[in-house]
Parts: structure tokens; sequence; C-alpha cells
């Protein structure tokens, strides 16, 4: 009995270790310690003179692509899909660092703690959540201040919303591609590259969506088409289209689940295929 009410909240039941306080005190454990990683990678310096300003300069050259096409419209469309792109963009991050964990040895430790291994890597990566989402938002307001790209103050927080939802879509196709890039790290770059360039072609970020075709029905199962569509709406002062919210969240639901799968499967097969080794 004794021994019984030293045992540890969080190990009293399997109930308990799913229940939905322990969830997000796991996940808060997990995102800090993503975020101890990042601090070892940048400092506010580097993120701010090397990471940020690339960043807008990548968002400010296309904007002008659209300058020398001689429309304005066309100017404000370039400038304000690559603003937001750099949201669910930098959420693609967790690959790599997913990768890393293998590589750094502490994927092994993170199988055999309490955590559900899932948990334990979906919220270690969460600070790549957060950088997009700030590095979107300073974009943003940017090519608003410089350029003729409308954003009414009072659309703004349903926009940055949107973003999140977006951000956190793509943040899902991460983790399945983290449960490829487990069996097969060497393919993390090319997976990352891949799907940046997919949504940069068919999401209508820099082009309109496509209509017909095999390309219309990939944009339709991407979690940005949805969310940035109702973006455009707002910031022209339109109402907020319930309709594409819905569609951004159930592409980002269904994303989630396939994220949860495949994850989970690439960890299984880590484990089973005994390349883990504790050194």
């Amino acid at each position: 009995m004794a021994s019984r009410t030293g045992t540890a909240p969080g190990a009293r039941g399997p109930g308990v270790l799913h229940s939905a306080r322990t969830v997000v005190r796991l996940t808060g454990y997990g995102a800090l310690a993503g975020y101890q990683d990042y601090r070892a990678m940048f400092t506010w310096r580097s993120w701010l003179g090397g990471w940020l300003i690339r960043m807008l300069c990548q968002v400010l050259f296309f904007a002008n692509l659209g300058q020398l096409l001689g429309s304005p419209d066309a100017q404000g469309y370039l400038a304000l899909g690559n603003a937001v792109a750099l949201g669910p963009i930098g959420a693609l991050g967790v690959v790599s660092s997913t990768v890393g964990e293998r590589r750094s040895g502490t994927l092994q430790f993170l199988l055999i703690s309490r955590t559900p291994p899932f948990l334990a890597l979906a919220s270690r990566g969460l600070h790549w959540v957060a950088d997009g989402l700030l590095t979107s938002t300073i974009a943003l307001l940017t090519v608003h201040l410089l350029l003729p790209v409308p954003l009414p103050w009072s659309a703004l927080p349903a926009v940055l919303c949107l973003n999140a939802l977006m951000t956190l879509g793509c943040y899902c196709v991460a983790l399945c591609l983290s449960g490829i890039s487990l069996r097969v790290p060497e393919s993390r770059m090319y997976l990352t590259a891949g799907t940046t360039i997919t949504l940069m072609l068919v999401s209508g970020v820099s082009t309109p969506v496509p209509r017909n075709g095999p390309p219309a029905v990939l944009a339709q199962l991407l979690p940005v088409t949805h969310g940035l569509d109702a973006v455009r709406q707002l910031v022209c002062g339109g109402a907020l289209p319930a309709r594409l919210v819905l569609d951004e969240a159930l592409v980002a639901a269904g994303w989630a689940a396939a994220g949860f799968l495949v994850l989970t499967h690439g960890l299984r097969h880590t484990v089973r295929s005994g390349t883990l080794t504790l050194h």
C-alpha cells in the first residue's frame, strides 16, 4: 500500500496517462525541451539577422516579380501568398529535427521513456510551428507597410488564426514525412524540398490554384489551399468564408490522423529493424 501512495500521478493507470491534463503537461515538457534545442541553433541576433532577413528577402523577391509584370494586383498576390506560406513551410523543419533525434542518440531514450513516442516527437517539434507563425506574421506586416497589400486591422485576428490552422496542418504533413525519414534518413531533404515546391506551385501561393486534372485534386488535399483562399477573401474586405475554414480544418484533421499512423509505423519499424543503438 505504501508503494502505491508513492507512485507518480502520471503512472496511476493507463486512463490517467492519456487524460487531457496529462497530454497537455507532457506536450508542454516536450515543447520546452524542443525550445531549448532551438536556442542552441539560434540566438536572437542570428535569428533576426540571418533567418528572418532571409525570409523577408524571399517574400520581397517574389513581390518584385509582380512589379516587373507591371501589375499592382500581381505584386500584392505574390507578396501576400508568399508571406502567409512562411508559416506552413517553416513547420516542415520538424522533418530534419526528427531525423536529428535518431542521429544524436536521443530517439532511443524517447522510445524507452514513459511518454508515448508519438507525443514526445510531435511536441518536441512544436517550436517549428511557433517559428513559422512568428516569421509569417512579421512578413505580413512588412509587406502591408511596404507594398500594395491590403490588411485591414479588423481582419488581422482571423488571418492569424487561419495561418495557425494552415501551419498546424502542414506540421501534420511534416510528421508523415518524418515517419518516412526515420526509415530512410537520407530522404529528409528531398521530401522537404519536394513538399515545399508542391505547396508553392499548386496551393495558390504564387499562381492560381489549378482547376482541372490531378493538380487540382492534389491542391484540395493540401493544408494551405483552402486557408490561403480564405485569407485572400478576408484582406479584400470580405466576410470570413466558413466553408473554406471548415475545409481547411478537415484537411488538417486528415493529415493529423495520417501523421499519427505514418510516424508511429516508422517508429515501430525502426525498433524492429534493430538499427538503434545506445551509444
